[in-house]
């Protein structure tokens, strides 16, 4: 009897063992039933989940072997809609759950925290929302959590930073908030894999992002990351870095240690560190990143210097992006070493020099972007070369010589942007061999000859425009067929005959600009020529129609109809009235000038300048400055553009002028226009700018135009010679040079407050707004904001401007919104003062949370003023010449020497207190003009009495 007991005992252990099995299997069954009863499947995936069958069978199901329990549950891609129902928490043995790529929607069940086996989670691209709960920071065991590309929101569970088993995180392209704890690196050894772009996280990058050192890959972009960027030491196997599209800021010295803290990522394929607030200079140490690298980008920053060498080392690099930085210096001809390189994209920034000859080599390249620079010289005809080239842009630059003729044997460019330069010569016909093409921007050149017919074949093109050039001849009469042109610009050339018929059928058009031309003849009246808002065809003056509306709206001449004897009547009517008019113009232009002639020597001697005609026009001011060359442009502000102008007078001579052209998009130009001409129409002073004239006119696009036409002043502005000023050029401004400069400057402001009635306040003096002419005597320039100080307040003000002034040199009183006065004038010199012998700017980095130029120098004493605060390139000439005398043995001259750098020490030392005299807070308390003027003539008179 006895024998039996065990066997009784198995028995009935394996009877509850599988009962147990069974009922588990069951409850997964149950489980994935009700998880279909509850999901829209459109493709029938799940038509094979019966009851009649084993749930280890159906699609996108794996059990365990011995006991049937769910472990993978694989659904993805699959069009699956509705809402994540909770019984899947019930697959307690769940391994893997993969729903990505269908369309759910609602929250993620809490209870999901309940599969405590699940080591992968994968939901992306679906269209999940809510907030993401924080109970999924219990899955200890969950390595892979995919959840990216849905509309989850709200902060991010700090709990499932805790997940120390993480290998791959990725929330990409969700609504999240949150910042990164900061030992964000401690909690996640393992993490391998880290995706939080396209967010809305905040706050600071942690360093101790590094100490999660098996990092592959990290993608932080397109979210509001602030604070300074991030150190990655020690990663070593990291391949992708991105960070762009932050609030990211950094500094020479912080770029030289972000790069150098990359020194052991050996294998980095990707660094993008765009659209961030990043500035300083990029280091050499650059060049010490990994040789693997393909992808670097930097663009839409705010980094200085030049493009470091060291590039050629990147053989593997795919594309190179440096755009919308301040860039400056030469192109490194080393680029032309990157055999593999597909994008180069550099355009807005300030390099300069000759383009070099770099594209033999770049073969795979298709977009080139260098565009908004400052280059110069050709296009080489290597270019050729680049047979992959869909985009290329080279506009607003200062090119010269022809367009090489290997450009339009690129059959595979979409995209050619040439404007701007000064190219010269024809189009060449082969542009019709490429087919691709459909945008052309070749406007704002010197391109001549006729627009070959050729350009007919180019069938894709969209945009075409070819403005401001020099072609003549007649417009092809088959453009028409070009369907697919959205916009057609041929205005401001010189060409001429008919308007084709066939523009008419341009269905897609949106701009048709043939102004300023010399066409005639008919207007079509059909296809486009039906709406007068998509068409410009004003200064064509032989131009006419048969339509009233275009009679009437263009201004344009109706066409001649009826009998041979009308049509003759009316020019045979016009020539006999031009022949009067010109015999009785000759007449009087022979007495002018027989009665002018002996006056001309005396009228040219009184006033140089008056030989220039006082109603000078829009067409004077283009041709004296190039059509607004860019070599031409010699300063930029608020309200406009300054620039370099060569006018004729009536003798034949010619005279450079400096012009003021106003940017008439700006709200506030116009006011400043009147503001400066009412301002400067009686003032008469040595150490102000003369305004010679104005124009106030239309353009050639009939649209509004102003400018003032002003002496120019050779040697340029204070503040390029106070900053960028240097020793080897003979730009830099010596003592006595600077002291006579300020001078210079308080004699004109001296002038404008008591010599003037009624006084005048100029509301922005700035180094920018101080010209300095051939002998570098100083005249203050630039009256936009000036006021007039009426003493009867019923009197009105001839500026009626928003008062600003320019950051930094606006006195602390404007702010509490005080009127226009003598004092605000004293508190800018006073800060100009500061900058012009101390070398520092009142907006540089230094000066923040409080302190500025002024406090941060009447902090010191004299002596330190001296020593710390003063520029020190005001008295190295002393010193080095001190050195040198003593190195000499020459007692006396070395006493001499020691004398003037105690003597320039005390200079400086006195021209400091004026400023600092000039600086005061309370507006009364400072000195005005007369007496700041005073003391620095006295101290120039010891200095040369010394």
């Amino acid at each position: 009897m006895m024998s039996y007991v065990p066997l009784l005992l198995l028995s009935c252990f394996l009877f509850y063992h599988f009962h147990a099995i069974s009922c588990n299997s069951n409850t997964d069954r149950e489980a994935l039933l009700s998880f279909k009863s509850q999901v829209t499947d459109p493709k029938n995936a799940l038509s094979g989940w019966s009851i009649h069958s084993n749930h280890c069978t159906w699609y996108g199901v794996t059990c365990s072997k011995l006991e049937n329990r769910v472990q993978s549950l694989n659904l993805t891609g699959l069009s699956l809609s509705g809402i994540l129902p909770p019984h899947l928490s019930n697959l307690t043995f769940l391994h893997s759950l993969d729903l990505s790529n269908n369309t759910f929607h609602g929250r993620i069940p809490a209870s999901f925290a309940n599969l405590s086996s699940l080591q992968n989670l994968s939901l992306a691209r679906n269209r999940l929302e809510g907030e993401i709960p924080t109970q999924l920071g219990n899955l200890r065991h969950l390595s892979f959590l995919q959840i990216s590309v849905n509309n989850f929101s709200g902060n991010f569970p700090s709990s499932i930073f805790n997940i120390s088993s993480l290998v791959f995180l990725s929330v990409t392209e969700n609504k999240l908030t949150g910042k990164l704890p900061n030992n964000f690196g401690n909690f996640l050894p393992n993490l391998m894999i880290l995706y939080l772009a396209t967010n809305m996280f905040e706050g600071v990058i942690p360093n101790s992002i590094s100490n999660a050192s098996h990092l592959q890959e990290i993608d932080l972009a397109n979210n509001e990351f602030t604070g300074p960027i991030p150190l990655f030491c020690n990663l070593k196997n990291l391949t992708h870095l991105i960070l762009g599209n932050n609030s990211i800021s950094s500094t020479t010295s912080l770029n030289f240690q972000f790069f150098n803290s990359l020194r052991d990522s050996t294998q980095l394929q990707i660094l993008m560190i765009n659209d961030n607030l990043l500035a300083g200079e990029l280091p050499k140490s650059f060049a010490n990143l990994s040789s693997n690298l393909q992808h670097f980008c930097v663009a839409n920053n705010n980094l200085t210097g030049t493009i470091p060498q060291g590039m050629k080392k990147f053989q593997n690099l795919i594309s190179l992006s440096f755009e919308n930085n301040y860039f400056t210096g030469e192109l490194p001809s080393e680029i032309g070493a990157l055999n593999n390189l597909q994008q180069l994209v550099i355009h807005h920034n300030r390099l300069s020099g000759d383009i070099p000859d770099i594209f033999g080599n770049l073969t795979s390249l298709f977009n080139l972007a260098m565009g908004n620079n400052q280059l110069s010289g050709r296009i080489h005809p290597s270019i050729g070369q680049c047979k992959k080239l869909n985009y290329l842009d080279v506009s607003k630059n200062r090119l010269g010589g022809t367009v090489p003729d290997e450009i339009f044997q690129l059959s595979s460019l979409i995209m050619l942007y040439l404007a701007g330069n000064s190219l010269q010569g024809p189009l060449p016909p082969m542009v019709g061999t490429m087919k691709q093409l459909e945008d052309v921007d070749i406007s704002d050149n010197q391109l001549s000859g006729n627009i070959p017919v050729e350009i007919e074949e180019c069938l894709n093109l969209k945009w075409l425009t070819m403005e401001r050039n020099r072609f003549n001849g007649s417009i092809p009469t088959k453009i028409g067929n070009l369907a697919s042109l959205e916009t057609l610009d041929l205005s401001l050339n010189s060409l001429t005959g008919d308007i084709p018929e066939s523009l008419g059928k341009l269905e897609y058009i949106q701009n048709l600009n043939l102004s300023f031309n010399h066409l005639e003849g008919k207007i079509p009246t059909k296809g486009v020529f039906t709406n007068l808002t998509k068409f410009d065809l004003r200064g064509n003056n032989q131009l006419c129609s048969l339509s009233k509306e275009i009679v009437q709206n263009l201004g344009v001449l109706p066409c001649v109809v009826g009998k041979k004897k009308r049509r003759i009547l009316l020019p045979t009517i016009l020539a006999i009235v031009g022949a009067a008019a010109l015999f009785i113009s000759l007449l009087f232009l022979f007495w002018t000038m027989k009665k002018k002639r002996k006056e001309r020597k005396t009228l040219v001697s009184s006033d140089p300048f008056r030989g220039l005609s006082q109603n000078i026009t829009y067409g004077d001011i283009r041709i004296a400055t190039n059509n607004f060359a860019a070599e031409n442009l010699i300063g930029k502000g608020g309200f406009g553009s300054v620039y370099k102008g060569v006018f004729s007078f009536s003798t034949g001579e010619t005279v450079t002028l400096a012009v003021k052209v106003l940017d008439l998009q700006e709200s506030k130009a116009c006011k400043s226009f009147n503001a400066e001409c009412e301002a400067l129409k009686n003032v008469r002073h040595r150490n102000l700018v003369k305004v010679i004239t104005s124009c106030s006119s239309l353009d050639y696009k009939g649209e509004e135009f102003k400018a003032l036409v002003m002496q120019f002043k050779p040697n340029g502005n204070l503040d390029f010679k106070i900053h960028q000023g240097d020793e080897e050029s003979g730009s830099l401004l010596t003592l006595m040079q600077r002291l006579n400069i300020a001078i210079d400057v308080a004699s004109a402001l001296e002038y404008l407050h008591h010599d003037c009635d009624p006084p005048i306040a100029h509301c922005d003096l700035k180094p920018a707004n101080v010209l300095l002419d051939e002998n570098m005597t100083a005249h203050v320039v630039d009256f936009g904001l000036a006021r007039f100080l009426y003493q009867n307040p019923s009197e009105k003000q001839s500026s009626t401007l928003g008062l600003k002034g320019s950051i930094g040199y606006i006195a602390p009183e404007y702010g509490f919104g005080s009127k226009a006065s003598t004092e605000g004038d004293v508190y800018s010199f006073g800060i100009l003062l500061l900058e012009m012998f101390t070398g520092k700017r009142p907006t540089d980095e230094m000066f923040k949370e409080g302190l500025s130029l002024n406090k941060f120098v009447s902090s010191m004493d004299e002596n330190e003023v001296v020593k710390v605060a003063a520029d020190r390139r005001l008295i190295e000439d002393y010193e080095y010449s001190t050195q040198s005398s003593n190195s000499d043995d020459h007692s006396s001259g070395f006493d001499s020497n020691t004398r003037w750098l105690h003597k320039a020490e005390e200079c400086i030392a006195d021209v400091i207190r004026v400023g600092l005299s000039c600086t005061v807070d309370q507006p009364k308390e400072r000195w005005n003009m007369r007496k700041a003027l005073s003391k620095l003539q006295a101290t120039k008179n010891s200095m040369l009495s010394f």
